[in-house]
């Protein structure tokens, strides 16, 4: 039964229709013979039951081409013609006598049976074509019609987390598959316009947390400077110092502003995709690891893997991650960086490790996080390396993955083809 509706599912809904109303026509004309035969029956026993109460006397008789009925013909004409009998029961003359002939209620029911019999016949075709119809929609057409109903009501509540699987290669087939493609493409664009309110959200936190420092620090300082400075109670040598630091403190949140525009830039970031060989893109990285890795005096070794494809990506903007997470091995590496670059399938992958200490279990989970640090320390760096290089990922169709190996840290990113 399994396979019958897998291959009935596979048939095209034209040529289901068609065997369906061939099916109709065909049970309808067999329905259809055996009542007009049924009734046509009864109609000549009912013309041979009243045809014994009738006078047998309705006779013709054949002269030449012509016909006359018997009483017509004189004494004086016989010796010229022959005449012959022809049977009663042919002649018009005597249907239309024997109906005259017939009682009333027998008239009727003769009557009410030949328009039977001739109406039948497309009575019967017309409830053939009709069941026929109604098996192809509760069928064919029924359950898809009501899931892809359903699934749009679902669609217009804003519930989006639910598959719409119906198996099949037929038209309907296919109208779910593109209706669960829609579905599919709006769940991902709706989670990542979530995500995307949940970063900016983090980013505004990060906004008012990272500029509450400087802002405390440039305010004490200008309280002490207006308290003491009129009443010359501070030494030049400290007022120097001070505007040192205030000027330190100016310059730092500049950097913060800077790195907040470029965050803000890369929702509206655009990729412009180029044809570039897997050896053209080993050999930028290598170039890239060998300068960043001789100025931190750290050995980076780079390594390829997978055939020699030709990939459609924007080579500028995988160069810009495969910097950032090179960047941030090195600032924890103790002595070494291995670099892996990987093609195939119409994919790129980078995998960048190193022997420091690794990722916390927190920072597996919020490292690439906008303006997170593992190092507060370090007044440069505002934890937009990894946030980054996320967003230029999966604009690329990929993604960016954390984890920790034996020996170190390892971040991996996958870019797909544009």
């Amino acid at each position: 039964m399994g396979k019958i509706k897998k291959w009935y599912r596979s048939v095209p809904i034209w040529l289901a229709f068609f065997l369906f109303a061939l099916a109709g026509l065909g049970a309808s004309a067999f329905f259809a013979n055996r009542v007009t035969g049924a009734k046509y029956y009864e109609l000549v026993h009912m013309k041979e039951a009243a045809s014994t109460v009738i006078s047998g006397s309705f006779v013709e008789l054949q002269k030449g081409e012509g016909y006359v009925k018997a009483g017509d013909t004189t004494a004086e004409d016989a010796p010229e013609v022959e005449y012959s009998l022809k049977p009663v029961e042919n002649s018009y003359q005597y249907w239309a006598q024997l109906e005259t002939a017939l009682p009333q209620n027998v008239k009727v029911a003769y009557q009410y049976t030949m328009t039977q019999a001739k109406v039948a016949p497309f009575l019967i075709y017309a409830a053939g074509l009709l069941l026929a119809a109604l098996l192809f929609w509760f069928t064919k057409l029924r359950k898809p019609l009501l899931m892809l109903e359903s699934a749009s009501k679902r669609i217009a509540e804003n519930e989006l987390d639910f598959p719409l699987d119906y198996q099949g290669r037929d038209e309907m087939a296919r109208l779910c598959a593109a209706f669960e493609r829609m579905r599919s493409a709006l769940d991902e664009n709706n989670r990542r316009m979530l995500r995307m309110i949940d970063e900016q959200h983090q980013l505004n936190d990060a906004y008012t947390h990272d500029l509450r420092t400087p802002i405390a620090v440039l305010k004490g300082y200008t309280d002490m400077l207006s308290r003491y400075m009129p009443a010359g109670r501070l030494p030049e040598g400290e007022v120097l110092d001070t505007v040192r630091t205030m000027a330190a403190q100016v310059e730092r949140l500049e950097r913060f502003v800077n790195s907040m525009n470029a965050a803000q830039r890369l929702g509206d970031v655009e990729l412009h995709p180029e044809e570039a060989t897997a050896e053209a893109l080993t050999a930028r990285i290598r170039e890239t690891a060998e300068i960043l890795g001789e100025s931190r005096h750290i050995a980076v070794s780079v390594a390829a893997e997978g055939p020699e494809d030709t990939l459609k990506i924007d080579a500028g903007a995988v160069n810009q991650v495969f910097e950032n997470l090179l960047g941030n091995a090195l600032r924890f590496a103790a002595s070494k960086v291995d670099v892996t670059v990987k093609t195939g399938g119409g994919r790129l992958v980078l995998r960048v490790a190193d022997d420091g200490p690794g990722f916390t279990e927190r920072e597996l989970v919020t490292a690439a996080n906008p303006y997170y640090s593992g190092n507060k320390g370090e007044a440069d760096h505002f934890g937009l390396g990894l946030y980054i290089c996320r967003t230029l990922c999966e604009k690329h169709g990929g993604s960016l993955t954390l984890t920790n190996e034996a020996g170190g840290g390892c971040v991996t990113a996958e870019f797909g083809e544009i």
